[in-house]
């Protein structure tokens, strides 16, 4: 788990690695998606790492709100958009790609949710037991709402995961659902806080469904 700036910033550089990997791995366009994600994971990392100078460098202290919306950014925002899409750029015609048009949608909603907290909730980083907590303003808290939201991104970044045909995508949700359960139980206020052993892990899980792609079979969705 991450529990410090140098936890982050250990996790961003060998996920970040990962992602380079996995990006030139990925020879089809409709693969620069999925061959993204890892690299992305490793600059959510960094900015965490930077909101964890902020608490303890002086110096870093007027950082602490651009790193903090740059890191919720990808917690909240881009991983309900990005993950059913680049899904959905993988599978073939058909009622899964139907299925998986709907989560993105679903994603799309969950995202510019989150996004209106960023705006005007404030979300303002806390360290708790040895993790950062982003708390929003009391006004804007609402159980159901949040509810609403959690679920909305669980079904755009588990369940699309579970939907694709794609060879190995099943590996990749099951570690997925795995990971979201232990953060939710043991570090549910600080879920986006606590993923970034998991992300390495998944990012693995990325770079072998790709490679694993026959050359011949891979879908071209451009």
């Amino acid at each position: 788990m991450c529990f410090s700036a140098t936890a982050s910033f250990t996790a961003a550089a060998v996920i970040g690695s990962i992602g380079v990997v996995t990006w030139r791995a990925a020879k089809k366009p409709g693969e620069k998606f999925l061959g993204a994600v890892p690299f992305l994971f490793a600059v959510q990392q960094l900015a965490e790492g930077i909101v964890w100078l902020s608490f303890t460098k002086p110096g870093w202290s007027e950082m602490q709100v651009p790193a903090s919306l740059g890191f919720l950014s990808f917690a909240w925002i881009i991983w309900p958009i990005l993950i059913p899409y680049a899904v959905l750029k993988l599978e073939h015609p058909g009622i899964r790609r139907e299925m998986l048009i709907i989560l993105c949608i679903i994603g799309l909603v969950s995202g510019a949710y989150a996004l209106f907290l960023m705006l005007f909730a404030y979300p303002v980083p806390v360290i708790e037991k040895f993790h950062i907590d982003y708390r929003i303003d009391e006004d804007y808290r609402s159980n159901t709402l949040s509810m609403v939201r959690q679920t909305a991104y669980v079904f755009s970044t588990v369940v699309a995961l579970f939907i694709s045909s794609v060879r190995g995508m099943k590996v990749l949700a099951i570690g997925n659902l795995i990971a979201l359960g232990i953060t939710y139980f043991f570090y549910r206020n600080a879920l986006p806080s606590t993923w970034c052993f998991f992300a390495a892990i998944l990012s693995l899980i990325i770079y072998w469904i790709i490679q694993i792609q026959p050359a011949d079979k891979k879908p071209e969705m451009g």
